[in-house]
């Protein structure tokens, strides 16, 4: 399993910059410092629930053209919904990241489709969960990136490397409406 990365939040807080308005790693955009992190106070690594963190900047993000926010969703989505990932992650496993961000067309399932296929009675409605076709999904390095359909859906968590015919399990971010209302600021 590809563990996520509330482990390293709390383990290197305050080393942490995000980088905005380029779809290439080591060219072009902002980069802004982080001054604290939040992850959720129930967070576990024995089944990666609760797998989410609030990121606080040391300036705010300056909005452009390139440079937008996007809504999170607050109502909960079901199966075979479309949806975008992106990230850069592996192009293949093993292997290395990626220096140009990728996207890659999916369909969540449901949680019990879920379930079922990762032969895990731990997927519960906090997740979220995608399977398109082998070959096409989240791997290394895609870690706490977003999952999208129209508004933000969810965020990688974690899967079976690599995208070879198991489902991505992603946070489902309308499961964690009041906690992310409560600690955005």
């Amino acid at each position: 399993m590809n563990f996520s990365n509330v482990t390293l939040f709390r383990e290197y807080e305050g080393h942490f910059t995000v980088k905005v308005g380029t779809v290439l790693v080591n060219e072009g955009g902002d980069v802004y410092e982080v001054a604290k992190t939040r992850v959720h106070p129930n967070y576990t690594s024995d089944y990666t629930k609760n797998d989410i963190a609030i990121l606080k900047l040391k300036s705010p993000i300056i909005f452009n053209e390139k440079v937008q926010p996007i809504a999170l969703e607050t109502e909960h989505v079901d199966g075979d919904v479309k949806c975008v990932l992106t990230g850069w992650g592996y192009l293949q496993y093993p292997g290395t990241g990626s220096d140009e961000l990728q996207e890659v067309n999916l369909k969540t399932v449901t949680t019990t489709e879920c379930s079922r296929m990762l032969n895990s009675p731990y997927i519960d409605e906090t997740q979220i969960c995608t399977l398109t076709i082998a070959g096409e999904g989240a791997c290394h390095g895609d870690s706490g990136g977003p999952l999208v359909a129209d508004k933000q859906i969810g965020i990688v968590s974690f899967g079976i490397p690599c995208a070879i015919g198991f489902p991505d399990v992603f946070t489902r971010v309308s499961a964690y409406k009041d906690w992310i209302e409560q600690n955005r600021h």
